[in-house]
């Protein structure tokens, strides 16, 4: 009877042990932070705008935030990739477009520095008013993209097309970024307001 109770126990234990091995590794259990110094900050990110990102601290309940030209992209402990800012050796092309944040929202402009005005049309082999909107967005951000910038506030957007026609979309705004333009191109202005800026 002993030995029946030793064999079950053993074979009990082995079961557990091999369950074990099996089970996958547990996930990130934090957002890491990386700032364009190459310096790498483990956290919890609350907030993420045009201007400042918000975080805590592990096991902390005070909030902190950093500016958004400071980081070159957040890992999220979902796997989830943001790129924020090209490294300072890297020029911004097309590729980070994606990373444009497109507001009405004066606030939102913050500290950033008017850059210039940027607009797009949506492409005519756009077949639904969804599709041509979204080109027409892309495009827009590639732009501001180009010239360096990381916020665009929009000023005008237009829906065309009818009943029969094809649909088009139509988008202006003001590109802003972190750093004044290049000297020359436009006037170096901080924080502009949209009086400010022409309209």
């Amino acid at each position: 009877m002993n030995r029946n109770f030793l064999l079950s126990s053993i074979f009990s234990l082995t079961v557990v042990c091999l369950s074990a091995q099996t089970t996958p590794p547990p996930p990130v259990p934090h957002d890491t932070i990386f700032k364009l110094n190459g310096s790498l900050i483990p956290v919890d990110v609350t907030t993420v705008t045009p201007t400042y990102i918000s975080f805590i601290f592990p096991g902390k309940a005070e909030e902190f935030t950093i500016e958004r030209k400071e980081v070159h992209k957040i890992v999220y402990k979902t796997g989830k990739v943001d790129i924020l800012n090209q490294a300072a050796f890297t020029l911004i092309d097309e590729s980070s477009w994606e990373a444009v944040w497109i507001t009405e929202d004066k606030k939102e402009i913050g500290d950033l520095y008017m850059l210039g005005e940027v607009e797009a049309k949506s492409p005519s082999s756009a077949r639904s008013p969804s599709a041509a909107k979204k080109g027409a967005i892309i495009k827009l951000k590639k732009k501001a993209a180009n010239m360096k910038g990381t916020l665009i506030l929009v000023t005008k957007k237009q829906t065309t097309g009818g009943y029969g026609e094809y649909p088009g979309y139509f988008i202006q705004g003001i590109a802003y970024g972190p750093e004044p333009p290049e000297e020359g191109l436009v006037p170096e202005t901080k924080g502009t307001s949209v009086k400010d800026a022409g309209m």
